[in-house]
C-alpha cells in the first residue's frame, strides 16, 4: 500500500489525467461522445465559475495559470 501510495504522489500528473481518461471514455460508451463532451463541458464551466466565485481569481491570472501561453 505504501508503494503505491508513494507511486501516486510522484506522478500525481499522470494519475489524474489518466483518470479524467478514464471517467471521458464511460461516458462516452454510456452517453455518445457529444453528450459526454457537453457534461464535461458543464463541469469545466461549473469549476470556473465556482472557483472564481470563492477565490475572487481574475480571468487573466486564471487563464495564464492553466493554459500554456
Amino acid at each position: 500500500m505504501k508503494l503505491i501510495l508513494e507511486f501516486v504522489l510522484k506522478h500525481i500528473g499522470e494519475v489524474i489525467g489518466g483518470v479524467i481518461g478514464l471517467v471521458f471514455a464511460i461516458f462516452v460508451l454510456i452517453f455518445g461522445f457529444w453528450k459526454a463532451l457537453f457534461i464535461f463541458l458543464c463541469i469545466a464551466v461549473g469549476v470556473f465559475i465556482g472557483g472564481r466565485y470563492f477565490e475572487k481569481k481574475k480571468l487573466l491570472e486564471f487563464l495564464d495559470k492553466h493554459l500554456p501561453w
